[in-house]
């Protein structure tokens, strides 16, 4: 059996896709916190530097090149030229989301001029900046005519400055473990010196004419510790050559050590921005997940297995690290590390553009139950206010909190922690199997859905809605009308275009 014409999954999980590739295009390119934006960025200094290699030839050191080797750089430039197009064009596309910005325009203004200058504006304003202009200036050679400008091919050496954050980055890393690095570099020079002179004397006492001065047996010294020696100068003495191999053998330690070390700098300052670095300022019409607990690991498989994550953006932020989650979050699921109750941090996740957002229940070493839904109440608050629109659900772990929630913050749904298990055993061992039904409602047997009333044409009843509905083998349960849902109403219970339908989908309908 078909989709029924009134879910449009299909189109939702394109856009949803799209979504996520243009978020993922834009902490690579954009984001200066982007988790893979270093590795971006050497990959492309290492293109921009290379490529820049035959016209500072040409026009600074003006030496002749092989025949095969010209060839190769030609072919090489195009390829250049090609990529860092795509990528300015890219760059232009991920910056601001034109349909977005000219709908939300055209409902303001109800003006189509000033609808599409509204959406352009962003776009204009990116491609007016300093490393922008640069972009342009270093694509413009990809127009044959333009090629005997060889300013224009040289420009191309200023977009190292656009790729500054490579070299930012690994300073940083390298600050972080200064004294440790400091260290085994002295200890390295210190090494290499020491054990240098004492073989220069015993060389020099034996007759040895390689090592005529001090500075041939530092370079020796060098030599013999990164590349085990060009055998331009060799010890001949007993003493010489022993101190040789211990040469060898304490710069394999230190220059490990050293690598080693400058390694982890690096894998950390990745995991970090891994986390706490993905900013998703531009997402819109988002499923927000704040804190993490029992409920949300339950809460993100259901998310994962449904499909719901394909269909459209999920953000999951929180303070434990994504080893700790306890489940995998897929590829679709976006996450960062950081702490929920903070207004800079939400900002960084797009919460005042979010669709829904839930608040779990985070449980902090430390914190007691109540300062846990306190930091909850001041989530929901702080969401409130930026995002008015959004329909907010929280978990709450005192049953007295509840009513907080509901009547003074105005969420849409509060989860009161272990309640709802409660009262679900309850109604098993009054009604045996009704936990069975639930779970086969709620997983694999079938999927509950919201759907409005105006999308069924020529629906004006519960009954006609069933008839419709059965067509498509749905079947509704209750109706919503005015935030109050009656379950199973007569089937002569009007419905409003603005009234919602709760819709069992079978299986067979689900995709």
């Amino acid at each position: 059996m078909r989709e029924p014409p009134f879910l449009e999954s299909r189109r939702k999980r394109v856009l949803s896709r799209v979504k996520k590739l243009k978020i993922w295009l834009y902490n690579l390119l954009e984001s200066d916190t982007g988790p893979y934006r270093l590795l971006y960025d050497i990959f492309a200094l290492f293109i921009v530097i290379t490529s820049s290699i035959p016209i500072i030839l040409e026009l600074f050191i003006n030496i002749p090149l092989p025949p095969d080797l010209q060839r190769i750089f030609d072919l090489y430039e195009e390829v250049a030229l090609i990529y860092f197009t795509v990528e300015y064009f890219l760059r232009l596309w991920v910056i601001s989301d034109f349909t977005e910005d000219f709908k939300e325009a055209y409902e303001r203004e109800k003006n189509l001029f000033k609808a599409l200058a509204e959406a352009v504006k962003p776009k204009l304003t990116w491609a007016v900046k300093p490393y922008s202009i640069i972009d342009l200036l270093a694509i413009l050679p990809i127009l044959r005519p333009l090629r005997t400008f060889r300013l224009l091919r040289l420009l191309r050496l200023l977009k190292i400055f656009r790729y500054s954050y490579a070299l930012k980055s690994l300073t940083a890393a390298v600050k972080e473990e200064a004294p440790i690095i400091a260290f085994i570099v002295i200890s390295l020079i210190l090494w290499i010196v020491t054990i240098s002179v004492i073989v220069y004397i015993y060389e020099y006492s034996a007759g040895n004419e390689k090592f005529h001065s001090v500075f041939e047996a530092l370079y020796w010294g060098i030599v013999t510790i990164s590349t085990v020696g060009y055998g331009d100068i060799t010890p001949i003495t007993r003493e010489g050559k022993f101190l040789a191999s211990l040469l060898i053998s304490g710069g394999i330690v230190l220059v490990s050590a050293l690598t080693a070390t400058f390694s982890a700098t690096l894998i950390n300052r990745m995991n970090i921005l891994k986390g706490e670095g993905l900013k998703l300022n531009n997402l819109k019409d988002h499923l927000l997940i704040c804190g993490w607990s029992e409920s949300g690991e339950e809460l993100l498989e259901e998310i994962i297995r449904t499909g719901l994550d394909r269909e459209k953006p999920i953000v999951l932020i929180t303070e434990y690290d994504r080893s700790e989650l306890g489940v995998d979050i897929g590829k679709y699921v976006l996450y960062k590390k950081g702490d929920f109750t903070k207004e800079n941090v939400l900002l960084e996740v797009s919460a005042p553009n979010a669709s829904e957002v839930v608040i779990l229940g985070e449980r902090k070493e430390g914190l007691s139950d109540r300062n846990v839904d306190a930091r909850t109440a001041l989530t929901a608050m702080l969401v409130k206010t930026m995002n008015p629109k959004a329909k907010i659900f929280v978990e709450v772990l005192h049953d007295e909190n509840a009513e907080v929630f509901e009547k003074r913050l105005g969420v849409d749904g509060v989860f009161i922690y272990g309640k709802v298990i409660g009262r679900l055993i309850f109604s098993s061992i009054v009604t045996p199997g009704v936990e069975r039904l639930l779970e086969r409602l709620l997983t694999a047997e079938g999927s509950i859905r919201k759907v409005k009333v105006s999308k069924l044409k020529g629906v004006k009843s519960f009954g006609q809605a069933i008839e419709e509905l059965r067509r498509w083998g749905a079947l509704p349960l209750a109706v919503e009308k005015e935030g109050r849902v009656i379950i199973n109403p007569p089937d002569s219970t009007e419905l409003s275009p603005e009234d919602y339908l709760f819709v069992v989908i079978s299986t067979e309908n689900r995709s």
